[in-house]
């Protein structure tokens, strides 16, 4: 009787588990996908941050501009791999990323002195808001973080915890089949990655730069040699 009972109770155990497991298959594409299509409605604050990390953001940071939602725009100085000081000795020109997009945002209309910098050899986003945080006082301050859509959602719960004294809005340009985004190669990379990323910063990983470039960074005023930017065609994301 109870080698019986026993085994109908590992049958019902089996049949729940097998019933979790079916659920977690169906509902975890979903959750992924309301994860990454988000975005504030963006409000005008006093100033800008557009994260590193794709073409889009700086296009989007310098549309928002425009329609006067921040009188100025913050993007940090990000970390330069190793192997491109090796292909420069080459001579072959790489500019860093920073200085592409401040050309892009002057392109599509932010007056330089308007362009503000931060942060040296920035790692990750984390480590973007928290160099923010130390190079702008931003007490009382509105701030209103541009990023792509997929990483909007991680990143203003990044921010909103590393920059407390703001009131933090994240806002990111439309687009994207987030509902079927493991069909598209860039969300599906992007949507494994956005997950592995969110667990790890809620656990308390962050990527930070070492503390010696923490603690200053070169002024904002010094942004270096602009590169120049074709006329025309298709950009490049990354």
């Amino acid at each position: 009787m109870n080698d019986l009972v026993n085994r109908r109770g590992l049958r019902a155990c089996a049949l729940l588990l097998a019933a979790a497991m079916a659920a977690a298959v169906f509902l975890l594409p979903a959750a992924i996908g309301w994860w990454m299509d988000f975005s504030d409605a963006p409000v005008r604050s006093d100033a800008m941050v557009v994260l590193a990390g794709g073409y889009e953001r700086p296009l989007y940071a310098a549309e928002l501009y425009r329609r006067g939602y921040a009188p100025e725009v913050w993007h940090s100085r990000p970390f330069r791999a190793p192997e491109k000081s090796i292909i420069e000795a080459l001579g072959v020109p790489l500019f860093a990323e920073e200085k592409v997009n401040r050309a892009i945002l002057i392109k599509a209309g932010v007056p330089p002195s308007f362009i503000r910098f931060y942060g040296q050899g920035v790692l990750s986003t984390a480590d973007e808001a928290r160099s923010f945080a130390r190079a702008y006082d931003a007490r009382g301050k509105k701030v209103l973080v541009v990023t792509s859509r997929f990483h909007a959602r991680r990143a203003r719960l990044e921010f909103r915890r590393l920059v407390p004294a703001a009131e933090v809005r994240v806002a990111a340009p439309p687009g994207g089949d987030y509902r079927h985004w493991w069909r598209d190669r860039h969300l599906a990379e992007c949507g494994v990655t956005e997950a592995i990323k969110t667990v790890h910063f809620l656990l308390g990983g962050m990527f930070l730069s070492q503390p010696a470039t923490e603690a200053g960074a070169p002024p904002p005023d010094r942004p270096g040699p602009e590169p120049r930017l074709p006329q025309a065609g298709p950009g490049s994301r990354r």
